[in-house]
């Protein structure tokens, strides 16, 4: 019973863990908004 309650806070972390990262990290997530080089190129466009 035991490795039943480690094996769950261990996935339990793991998910935490991952959400967190993906809610706080944009480059996480993949937006295409947040790349550097988009936003450079649109600076130099809108110039």
């Amino acid at each position: 019973m035991g490795q039943l309650i480690i094996l769950g806070t261990l996935f339990g972390l793991i998910i935490l863990i991952f959400g967190l990262v993906i809610y706080f990290d944009p480059e996480a997530r993949g937006d295409a908004g947040s790349e550097p080089e988009a936003e450079a190129a649109s600076d130099r466009a809108n110039r």
